[in-house]
């Protein structure tokens, strides 16, 4: 059944604008909710601000390393001649320590693929009703 709705353009545009920031904050929230947690830096840092028509995602930028993953990689020192760090106890040093990479953990793909359609979906029918 569909219903028909009348608004003046004043009214249209206040509902228009509260539909983008309910879009902007239930995406918010599906991002926060299943975004990867080491010290949860990046969950807490998680912003999706409305800019007109456009929705602005910002995260820090070592977001992009948990997203696409990383391949493997050399790590060595930036000021100092070596690296230190302790492993099982004991304290080791070395020039550079070989790093295999870290697996992709498409949390943002995989959010706006499957979720944004019914965040759309459930702002706009919200003021429908």
């Amino acid at each position: 059944m569909v219903r028909e709705v009348t608004l003046t353009k004043s009214q249209f545009d206040v509902a228009w604008k509260l539909v983008r920031e309910g879009i902007a904050n239930d995406l918010r929230n599906e991002l926060v909710r299943v975004c990867p947690v080491d010290t949860g830096y990046l969950k807490n840092s998680i912003s999706v601000v409305r800019r007109g028509m456009v929705l602005l995602i910002t995260m820090p930028d070592y977001a992009l390393y948990v997203e696409f993953g990383t391949p493997p990689h050399i790590i060595k020192p930036r000021r100092k001649k070596a690296l230190r760090f302790d492993v099982g106890g004991e304290s080791v040093v070395v020039r550079s320590v070989r790093h295999p990479g870290t697996m992709a953990q498409p949390f943002i793909r995989n959010t706006i693929r499957t979720k944004l359609k019914s965040i759309i979906v459930k702002n706009v029918d919200r003021f429908l009703r």
